[in-house]
């Protein structure tokens, strides 16, 4: 594994979680669950609560492409409603850097 020495969560990445909403069978509408189902309203937030769950040690090789090397990492977090979700994060090192660099955060399936 490249070494990675920290993180990087642009605000805007959490806004696009916040605002985010697609057409039925295109990534699934983000908006609906960071807002209404784990009660988030604050991009910062957001970001505050998956920086506090995610450790370099959790990271786990995903794929490598062009850019670089992504890599995804799974966290619980408890929502402002209350509800708990595992999360599966995914960041991507690009190619001669050590930042691991936020790319989104969707809700994990079983199959994840």
């Amino acid at each position: 594994m490249t070494l990675i020495t920290r993180f990087e969560f642009p605000l805007a990445k959490a806004i696009y979680l916040l605002n985010r909403a697609t057409e039925p069978g295109l990534g699934g509408d983000k908006r609906k669950f960071w807002r209404e189902i784990m009660g988030f309203e604050e991009p910062e937030a957001i970001r505050e609560a998956i920086l506090a769950k995610v450790s370099l040690e959790m990271l786990q090789l995903q794929d490598t492409t062009e850019y670089g090397t992504r890599y995804r990492a799974y966290i619980e977090i408890i929502g402002p409603s209350g509800v708990s979700h595992w999360i599966r994060t995914v960041w991507i090192v690009l190619s001669n850097e050590e930042v691991a660099r936020f790319v989104t955060a969707i809700p994990a399936r079983n199959e994840d």
